[in-house]
């Protein structure tokens, strides 16, 4: 279990998170952005945006979160509360 940055949208609902250093998550709504992973923690946000940065608890190991980005599988990194995407049908499409 890791407890890591992230960023909540108010517009969207959505709470973004980086797995690692070269991850860039955005929210569903693309309000909010954050890269950085577990070294450091950055984030970009419209003017207008309304967020709040908190620090969340991940059922998950550093090597979890690497291999989820690398194989870009994306269990990890965007916990939304819009309805899920199959991303393996719109890439079998591809």
């Amino acid at each position: 279990m890791l407890t890591i940055k992230a960023i909540e949208c108010h517009e969207c609902g959505d709470t973004v998170y980086s797995r690692t250093h070269q991850d860039f998550r955005e929210c569903t709504c693309g309000s909010i952005s954050v890269n950085g992973g577990l070294q450091y923690f950055k984030y970009n946000a419209h003017p207008s945006s309304a967020f709040k940065i908190k620090k969340i608890q991940i059922d998950a190991s550093v090597d979890e979160l690497y291999e989820d980005y690398t194989t870009m599988k994306d269990r990890f990194g965007l916990i939304s509360t819009q309805p899920s995407i199959d991303r393996s049908a719109i890439a079998a499409r591809s």
